[in-house]
């Protein structure tokens, strides 16, 4: 066996998925043959919620003690400009792991860096991009103050914008630290949503937020009288089971089909739910996309090839459970495949139809800087990561 290639890992705190840091991490290994399994070892390194200063004295950690040839983890786009001059003096490469709460920056980064994205800015742009073009008019968006904090209801609007919007009404939940829950405060914003009559709603929440909105909104005046468009997150096995009981009929877009019958996402499925006796999840997917592109350049990171595995990184692709990923941190990443799904909450076994391909964000250095300029927060945490 030749060098082992050590990762240092970043991996953040999640109330919300717990497991996702170890799901990358069984996904990435899931990509790897018996024979190169022990050719990379992972040293993780905890940064609690994912702030700017823990991440920062995290990697120098990693690089000082553990002497790590990787840098990797779950991160904010935010803490980029902490991360780029200690890769660059230290002469490691950095590769990472964000859902796409945020665009990529949309400034020309002067060291290489990487990263494997769920992309939900583009799951957004499609979202808002089908439910103009589908029910035409008004739109409203309801979001909590977190959720307003990422770029993700930037994306939608500019979607909708994309298929003809002229405008749309946004409320944001504020932060109280005197309510633990969102229910007392929603029916005050039910009833201006009905009250203007839009033509659909599209909401934002995370965790037990969107837990309680579900739960309110079928007791509300505007169930079953207007189309609700839910959040990927919104959409996700982890809060459909908890409400699968309240009969309501709503639209997301995914990024990733479990169920999905290519011979890629077959063999992924397969293999990572073999060797960990765990349901796949996204984070597992962007793990094992990862394991593909590191299993491309052992031999060049073994032998210490710099030039090479950055060449492979800056543009090469791998084919896996989402078709064809790129990896270089850049507003030209590889246009994803998205799925618009109508979901049927029943008991047991919640239904999932995907009725449209949806449409991806082409690259616009002007709508990027808009949404950049338009949605400035401190928000340094990664998504979900509370």
């Amino acid at each position: 066996m030749g060098k082992v290639i050590k990762i240092g890992f970043l991996f953040p705190y999640s109330s919300i998925h717990p497991n996702m840091s170890r799901d990358i991490i069984d996904g990435f290994y899931a990509a790897v043959p018996k024979q190169h399994k022990r050719s990379f070892q992972f040293y993780p390194e905890y940064i609690d919620q994912g702030k700017r200063e823990l991440v920062k004295t995290a990697i120098n950690k990693l690089i000082s003690f553990h002497n790590v040839d990787i840098i990797s983890g779950l991160i904010s786009y935010k803490s980029i400009p902490d991360i780029i001059p200690i890769v660059h003096q230290r002469n490691k490469i950095g590769f990472f792991f964000d859902m796409g709460e945020y665009l990529p920056p949309v400034y020309e980064l002067p060291v290489d860096l990487f990263s494997n994205s769920f992309l939900i800015w583009q799951l957004e742009y499609a979202l808002g991009s089908w439910s103009q073009s589908t029910y035409q008019g008004k739109g409203a968006m309801l979001m909590s103050v977190y959720d307003a904090g990422y770029h993700m209801h930037s994306a939608f609007w500019q979607g909708a914008i994309s298929a003809g919007a002229q405008e749309i009404d946004m409320h944001v939940i504020p932060y109280n630290p005197d309510h633990k829950s969102i229910l007392p405060v929603l029916p005050s914003f039910f009833e201006k949503i009905e009250k203007d009559r839009v033509d659909y709603l599209h909401v934002l929440f995370c965790g037990e937020e969107a837990i309680d909105f579900y739960r309110a909104f079928k007791e509300s005046t505007l169930y079953g009288k207007i189309p609700l468009i839910v959040s990927p997150h919104m959409a996700s096995d982890e809060i459909i089971n908890r409400t699968s009981n309240l009969d309501i009929k709503c639209y997301s877009a995914s990024g990733w089909n479990y169920y999905s019958t290519t011979e890629q996402n077959q063999l992924f499925k397969r293999t990572y739910e073999t060797s960990t006796n765990k349901k796949a999840s996204l984070f597992a997917v962007m793990g094992y996309e990862s394991g593909l592109a590191f299993l491309n350049v052992l031999p060049e990171l073994q032998r210490n090839d710099k030039e090479a595995v950055l060449s492979f990184f800056r543009n090469g692709t791998v084919t896996g459970p989402r078709g064809v990923r790129n990896f270089r941190l850049g507003e030209r990443l590889n246009q994803p495949e998205i799925e618009i799904e109508k979901i049927t909450f029943q008991p047991l076994n919640p239904l999932k139809i995907i009725i449209e391909q949806g449409k991806a964000m082409p690259y616009n250095a002007s709508v990027f800087n808009d949404i950049h300029s338009l949605c400035v927060s401190g928000w340094e945490n990664p998504y979900l990561c509370v």
